[in-house]
């Protein structure tokens, strides 16, 4: 019996790459001298005062002040900042927390999720309600995962799971991915580890989608948001909602569309979001800063890496 329609996906994923200092829920802004989430004269006064060489926050803040990534806190940088808290356009490259670094963060954490996370849905996107018997296959690079399906029931349980792209590096997946078949409509549910293996790190994506199932294979999604939260089930960080994103039947990406809100003032942005077109293998990214400048940027979804487009 052939099941195409509406799928509603609600994920609570275990998966996490820490994007801040363990414990801690927000990222330096870049500067953010005195470290309040906002860039005011303050700032500009502490970062001039670093770069004469006198007492100043930027001590503790080091790469916040650095505005333009020298290397070092200078008067240029204290100039920056004064017209960042004016309004003004600046170019920012702290060395982390804040301009393009914090673009670079969100995207690392977003890009693999959609390219190995949401890929490991054609395992569970149901053709048929038949009745089959626990399989468990080798993953790629090591551990299992075990597919299994009963009447209206069918699942995909991952051990030690470690799948890799060439770019982008290695990755554990743990836990299981549900499905609750149905006609139109089907829920499919996450309990999902996901560890850098080349960090050991992880984050933790909470939230439902709403999808329709392809007759090609694959599927579409929509909707959201998915909360991303810090390590240990932390506090919320950002939010993810999708646009009619499309995934084939071998986890490609075609099209549509991601975007994060900071819902947490933990970067130097209010959104990004992140489009992909005819299946291609790069997407552009249009950012919104917190002082409403924009900017747009190119981003390789085989390595993740992000270029700002001129």
């Amino acid at each position: 019996m052939s099941v195409y329609g509406r799928v509603v996906i609600v994920v609570s994923a275990v998966a996490l790459w820490s994007v801040a200092a363990a414990g801690s829920a927000s990222a330096q802004v870049c500067g953010d001298a005195d470290g309040n989430g906002s860039v005011t004269v303050t700032d500009g006064v502490q970062v001039l005062r670093s770069g004469a060489g006198l007492s100043s926050s930027c001590t503790e803040r080091a790469n916040s002040c650095d505005v333009d990534g020298s290397g070092g806190t200078t008067v240029t940088d204290g100039v920056n900042v004064l017209r960042k808290a004016a309004g003004l356009a600046i170019t920012e490259a702290c060395p982390s927390g804040g301009g393009n670094g914090d673009v670079q963060e969100v995207t690392d954490i977003v890009v693999p999720f959609l390219v190995l996370g949401l890929s490991e849905l054609r395992n569970v996107s149901p053709t048929s309600a038949d009745v089959r018997p626990a399989a468990t296959e080798d993953c790629e690079d090591g551990g299992s995962r075990t597919t299994e399906q009963s009447g209206a029931t069918a699942s995909v349980t991952f051990n030690a799971c470690k799948v890799s792209e060439p770019g982008l590096g290695g990755y554990q997946l743990d836990g299981e991915i549900q499905a609750q078949l149905g006609i139109p409509t089907s829920t499919i549910f996450f309990e999902f580890q996901v560890t850098n293996l080349t960090t050991s790190e992880q984050v933790d994506f909470d939230g439902s989608l709403q999808g329709t199932a392809r007759l090609q294979g694959g599927f579409v999604v929509d909707g959201g948001p998915l909360i991303v939260r810090g390590p240990n089930e932390g506090p919320e960080i950002f939010r993810v909602t999708f646009n009619e994103l499309t995934v084939d039947g071998d986890g490609n990406l075609l099209s549509g569309s991601v975007e994060a809100e900071d819902t947490s003032n933990s970067f130097d942005l209010k959104t990004a979001e992140l489009e992909v077109e005819d299946g291609s293998s790069t997407a552009t990214l249009h950012v919104v800063r917190d002082d409403d400048t924009e900017q747009d940027f190119t981003v390789n979804l085989e390595t993740g890496d992000v270029t700002p487009v001129s």
